[in-house]
Parts: C-alpha cells; sequence; structure tokens
C-alpha cells in the first residue's frame, strides 16, 4: 500500500474550508498541518478539521514533514511562499493567481521542475462539472470554429462597500483585476489559446479610505486567431451574471459559471414558425433536466455533509481531486506553471492596455496623528458600523480613544485623520489586553460575532466577553458599556411593550443564534455586576439604519434582491428604528452620567415608520419597483423546520431546531418605548418621520451608490 501523502494548509483565511474539506474526500490524502500567522486561527481551523500540528510560519511550514502544501496567502505573497516550500522539496498547490508577474511565476516553475516536485495552481472554474462537458464539445468541434468567446464577472464586491479596506485588493488599482481576472483568463486560454489584447478600458472609479483609487468596471476587447475575445467584470451591486458565451459557427454555448447550469443553443429548423419554438423548447428541456439533477446533488451533498454542497466549493472539490489523480507524477495541464503564467501574462496585458499600472505587492498603509494624550477609553469593535461613529463621537468630545480590533490596518485606515491609538488583538485574547487596558477607565464592547453553529458562538462571542469583563475587573475600570440587541427581546405580542425593563425573552431557547449569544453575554455580565462588582451599563440599539449600512436591511425584511422581499409578517408594525449617529451620540453620553451601571437602555427613535413605509421610500430614494409581499411566520417556520427536520435526522454539524416563536419575533409587533433611556442620558434621538426617511433611507442610499 503506497503510504499518505501528508497535506500542510498555508494560511488560515475563508479559502481554508473549501481546500480542506475537499482534501478529506481525496483517497491517499491526509490533512497533517496548518499554518497561520495568527496562531489562533490556524488552532480553530486545526480543531474543526482534526489537523494534528499547527504551525506559526513559512519556515515552519518549510521544515515540517509535509509532503504537498497548500498556498492559500494572499496573492503578493505565493511566489515567495511557495518558492521557500519547493526548496525544501515540496510539492505546491497554489491559489490563483500564481503570482503578480509572470517572469517570476515562471522561474518559480523551472524552479518545481528543477527539485522535481510538483508545482500546480488551481482555476478551480475550469473543473467545474458543466465547464468540462461544455470544453469537452468546443475541443470536439461540436459548435464548428469558434467567432467570439465573451465571458463576464458581473458580481458585486462586498469588501468594496464596507471594508476592510487595507485589503491588498485595494492597494493600487491593477489588484482588482489580478484578484478577479485570473477566473476569466483562464477560460480564455484553454478554449482559445493566447489571446492578444487590442483594447481595455476601465470605468466607476471609486476612491476607498486611505485616498486608494479602484476601477469597479472593466472591459477587454481580444484576438486568438479568428476568434474574438470579450472579456466584462463588474464589480458593483445588481444582478450576479458570471457567465461564458460562445458563439461557434455550427452552434452556441452557454455556461452560468457561478451556479453551474449550461445550454447549448442549435438550428434545428428552417422554418421562421418553428425556429424559436424548436430553440426554446430544447433549452428548456436541458435547463430542466439539469435543475432536477443539481438540486438533487446540491441536498445530497447538504444532507450527507459532503463537499459540493455549492457550486464554488464543488468546482474546488473537483480541482483537487484532479490533482491528486496522478499521485503527483503528472499535473493537469489547467494545473500547470507555464498555464498559470500565462494568466498572469494575459491580466499584465489587460493591465497594461487599460493604463492602470502594474498590482502593487504591498498592502494599502496609511500614517496617522498619535493620541496627543494616554487613552482613557477602549472600544471593542470599533471599525464596526456603529463603532466607527462612536469613535468619532468620543474625540469630537475631547476624549482619548484606544481601539483594540484584529485588523489594525484596517483601523489605521479608518481613523487615517484621527488621533486614535489602535491595539491589534481579539478581545478574547488575554495576552494582548494588559496592553489595551493600561491608562482605561471606560471600556464599550460592540464586538460581535457570526457562525453557523452554537459553539461558532460561544468560543467567538460569549468566551471572550468574559476573557473581556475579567481584564476589566483587573484593571478597576469605572465602567463597562455592553451593546447587546433588542433581538434578545420577545417583541412577538403585539400588546406587549419592550422598554428599559424589558427582560431577556423567557424562551430564548428558542431564538436564533445571534439572539441566543447577545442574551447570554447579557446573562454573565449582569452576574459579574452581582457578583463582583463589574460596573456595567447594557444598551440595547434598536433596528439601526444609516449610512455605512445597507439600506435593504435585514431587520425590515428579507430581501432576496433589490427589487423584490418579504416582509416578516404584514409589514404594517411599527418599527423601533434608530439613526446609527443617535446610537452612537446616546454611547457617547453613557460614559458619565452617574448612577446607571446596572441599567439596561434602549435606543429607539419614537414609532415613525412600517415595514411598508420604509419600503415606500426605500423604492423612491432608489427610483425603483419593489416587488413587496407579506408572508406569515407560519410559512417561515414550516420551511425552515422542513429542512432542520432533515438536517437533524442525518446529524448535520450546523444543525438546530426551528421556533415558530423565534419567526414572530422578527416582526416587531410589540410596541418599543425608549424615553427612560433618553431622560437618563439626556439623548434626543431624531422624533420625525420625514427626518428618518431622509437620514436612515436616502443617505444609505446614496452612500451605497456612490
Amino acid at each position: 500500500m503506497a503510504p499518505e501523502t501528508r497535506v500542510g494548509l498555508l494560511g488560515a483565511g475563508y479559502i481554508l474550508e473549501a481546500h480542506a474539506s475537499a482534501l478529506t474526500t481525496v483517497p491517499g490524502v491526509r490533512l497533517h498541518a496548518v499554518g497561520d500567522r495568527s496562531v489562533r486561527r490556524a488552532q480553530l481551523a486545526a480543531a474543526r478539521f482534526h489537523i494534528p500540528h499547527v504551525l506559526a510560519s513559512v519556515e515552519e511550514m518549510a521544515a515540517s514533514d509535509c509532503d504537498v502544501v497548500h498556498v492559500l496567502l494572499p496573492p503578493a505573497q505565493h511566489v515567495e511562499a511557495a518558492a521557500a516550500l519547493i526548496d525544501a522539496g515540496k510539492s505546491v498547490f497554489l491559489e490563483k493567481p500564481m503570482g503578480l508577474a509572470s517572469a517570476a511565476c515562471e522561474r518559480l516553475s523551472k524552479l518545481a521542475a528543477s527539485r522535481s516536485v510538483a508545482l500546480g495552481v488551481n482555476h478551480n472554474f475550469l473543473f467545474s462539472r458543466q465547464y468540462e462537458r461544455l470544453r469537452a464539445g468546443v475541443k470536439a468541434g461540436e459548435l464548428g470554429a469558434i467567432d467570439q468567446l465573451e465571458v463576464n464577472w458581473r458580481f458585486a464586491l462586498p469588501t468594496l462597500q464596507a471594508g476592510p479596506f487595507d485589503n491588498w485588493m485595494f492597494a493600487a488599482p491593477a489588484n482588482l483585476l489580478f484578484e478577479i481576472g485570473p477566473h476569466l483568463c483562464a477560460f480564455l486560454l484553454d478554449l482559445l489559446g493566447w489571446v492578444d489584447v487590442r483594447a481595455a478600458v476601465v470605468g466607476s472609479a471609486a476612491t476607498l479610505p486611505g485616498d486608494q483609487m479602484v476601477f469597479r468596471h472593466w472591459s477587454t476587447i481580444g484576438q486568438a486567431g479568428a476568434a474574438t475575445a470579450l472579456l466584462s467584470i463588474s464589480l458593483s451591486a445588481g444582478q450576479p451574471d458570471r457567465t461564458l458565451r460562445v458563439r461557434g459557427r455550427g452552434g452556441g454555448a452557454q455556461l452560468d459559471f457561478g451556479r453551474d447550469i449550461a445550454w447549448r443553443e442549435m438550428n434545428t429548423s428552417e422554418n421562421p414558425i418553428f425556429d424559436a419554438h424548436d430553440i426554446a423548447a430544447a433549452t428548456s428541456r436541458a435547463l430542466r433536466t439539469q435543475a432536477w439533477r443539481d438540486l438533487a446533488s446540491r441536498m445530497g451533498n447538504t444532507l450527507l455533509k459532503r463537499p459540493g454542497a455549492a457550486p464554488f466549493e464543488e468546482s474546488v472539490l473537483r480541482s483537487i481531486v484532479a490533482f491528486y489523480a496522478h499521485g503527483l507524477r503528472e499535473v493537469d495541464p489547467r494545473h500547470s506553471g507555464a498555464f498559470a503564467t500565462d494568466v498572469v501574462r494575459l491580466c499584465e496585458a489587460i493591465s497594461s492596455a487599460a493604463g492602470v499600472g502594474a498590482p502593487s505587492h504591498d498592502s494599502v498603509r496609511t500614517s496617522r496623528p498619535a493620541a496627543a494624550v494616554k487613552p482613557t477609553v477602549l472600544i471593542v469593535g470599533g471599525t464596526g458600523f456603529i463603532g466607527r461613529r462612536l469613535v468619532h463621537a468620543l474625540i469630537h468630545q475631547g476624549h482619548a480613544v484606544r481601539v483594540l480590533t484584529r485588523n489594525a490596518g484596517g483601523a489605521e485606515l479608518e481613523f487615517a485623520d484621527l488621533p486614535v491609538d489602535v491595539v491589534n488583538g481579539s478581545h478574547g485574547d488575554r495576552g494582548c489586553l494588559a496592553q489595551a487596558f493600561d491608562g482605561i477607565r471606560t471600556v464599550y464592547h460592540l464586538a460581535k460575532c457570526e457562525g453557523k453553529r452554537w459553539q461558532d458562538y460561544v468560543v467567538g462571542d460569549i468566551e471572550p466577553t468574559r476573557v473581556l469583563a475579567e481584564a476589566a475587573l483587573s484593571s478597576h475600570v469605572e465602567r463597562f458599556i455592553y451593546t447587546g440587541t433588542i433581538a434578545s427581546c420577545d417583541s412577538a405580542d403585539p400588546r406587549g411593550v419592550v422598554n428599559n425593563q424589558t427582560p431577556i425573552d423567557p424562551a430564548i431557547a428558542q431564538r436564533d443564534h445571534y439572539a441566543r449569544s447577545k442574551a447570554a453575554c447579557e446573562t454573565l455580565l449582569q452576574s459579574m455586576r452581582r457578583e463582583q462588582g463589574l460596573p456595567l451599563v447594557i444598551v440595547r440599539p434598536g433596528i439601526v439604519i444609516g449610512p455605512g449600512s445597507t439600506p435593504w436591511h435585514p431587520g425590515i425584511g428579507r430581501f432576496l434582491t433589490e427589487t423584490r422581499m418579504d416582509f416578516w409578517g404584514d409589514g404594517r408594525a411599527m418599527l423601533p428604528l434608530v439613526l446609527v449617529d443617535d446610537v452612537a451620540t446616546a454611547l457617547a453620553l453613557a460614559l458619565t452620567p452617574p448612577g446607571i451601571e446596572g441599567q439596561t437602555l434602549l435606543l429607539t427613535s419614537p414609532p415613525l415608520l412600517t415595514a411598508r413605509e420604509y419600503v415606500d421610500a426605500l423604492a423612491v430614494s432608489t427610483r425603483s419597483r419593489i416587488d413587496a409581499r407579506s408572508r406569515s411566520p407560519w410559512h417561515y417556520w414550516v420551511a425552515d423546520l422542513t429542512k432542520e427536520l432533515v438536517k437533524n435526522a442525518v446529524r448535520h454539524p450546523n444543525r438546530r431546531w426551528s421556533s415558530l416563536h423565534d419567526w414572530r419575533c422578527r416582526a416587531h409587533r410589540a410596541r418599543y418605548d425608549s424615553q427612560a433611556s433618553a431622560q437618563a442620558l439626556g439623548w434626543h434621538p431624531v422624533a420625525d418621520r420625514e427626518t428618518m426617511i431622509a437620514r436612515g433611507i436616502a443617505d444609505p442610499v446614496n452612500w451605497f451608490f456612490r
């Protein structure tokens, strides 16, 4: 029996999950090590995927006994890390792009050949199920000679809206092309061979914090023999369109590679009376068959906890399986270093033709004024939607502020013109809290967690909150202000009133993970207040709206697109809205009033708008027609219950129990009354409908489309 191939994963970011899940299905392969400069992040990945070794650097990975290393680092680090690993005798599987300069990529390929190790680059969409069928048909000449090949990536990039803006993608105008473009260039090169770029233009420019210029639109035209190649990128919000269209002399084909569905168009009739019918009928039959097969496959993979439940993850799985298919003795041409070098070379040609220069290897950097005095206020979650406003409000009032964040680079950009002290670290990491608490008298805890399982919230929210509160007690802070949520309250009864005296929902165990986690943090902190004297103040903001967050707010309803949504119920209840600036003002005011320790403060404006009125105003601001429909909590619950019953039956790791009560609470049918908070803080939130619409809906729309 051949020995197992020991695989290391270098980089524990979001793409690790797709690689690790895929590798667990490959025969003869064993996950052996994971490395990341954030040891905590590597430890979490190791625990989830049962990886025995945790490493902290490229050097440690190179010195390990791994046979193959998947390099999952930011693109600027690909070539250097891969070279170190290849020098150490490791085979390497790189995420795209191979690098940022074709010359360096070419040298890396030669190095791998000289060391007799395998080098592969993951252009995963080339291995999707429907693309491989289309590819086989094109190579076999079933469509005839290709006349035009068009490939599009029209898909919103959320990071462009809300950051973090220190992301490598934004360090130079060409970087976005080198992040997205390899997917498209790989299609062109695989089907056409080398493409000569004739013209490239960019558009929809945007200036991000730190004065970085980016372009959201890219259009390229090129020639490959007799065939014309068209490439289009749009990173603006809109209907997803990730498609490949082939026009041949004998027929056409289209691939939606984002959804992995494809169809052909071939004339079967000379009679114009029947032509449209025949084309439509053939296409509908093909799509109907694919739709049912795809649904069965996706559901099967989900229920059986196999990778491949979504098209992107399945393409990564198929790519990785192909890489190991021949025991690393030979590499698929689509994985080869030569092919990946050409992909980078084509990106260089497009960048040059568009006149945007070369990509940057550096991250976004900025200079910022130092804090004039030692900070006395610590904000955890200071780079979030509310936290950013709070930092500005406190500094405007003359307070010296420190921000504890896991992304110091993003914070440096966000507060580039402010004298803010930034400490890099997590509030659950005791090692960094001594520095963070130096000189601090007041703590604001605004951090939150996102996850799929309850354990994600225990590890990412509840336990870090305990660690932060213990550090606050040890440092003898004068006030600890925690931001909870109205989602932890029972708001289902239209006869009920939610105010400062409202307890946590007695049925909190039936609520979603986020509401439960916030409630658990409140309960924990209240216990520490009673037993250890934690000087606690809890604030519960309502549905927070304003520039910096999407105007298609999930607190209003379930927005399927910008023009189609379902209300949480009938949409006729008055919503507990509050402007983000008003929340920041209230939090700043909570720093000084005596005697409010132990209180819970509700932060909402007076009732001003129903969900229906919000959507009507949103339609006016966006100049669109929004198809808004009532949907009862029962409908949501039955659909959710069906899904969760199946997940529980197969013991899916993300299983939970659905609750009708939870769905009822989303409609916020109770009345919200924050008058006591206004009196306690001397707080005056917006109280008129016109201002709420202007600042809470119109301004966010303008911000979103800026």
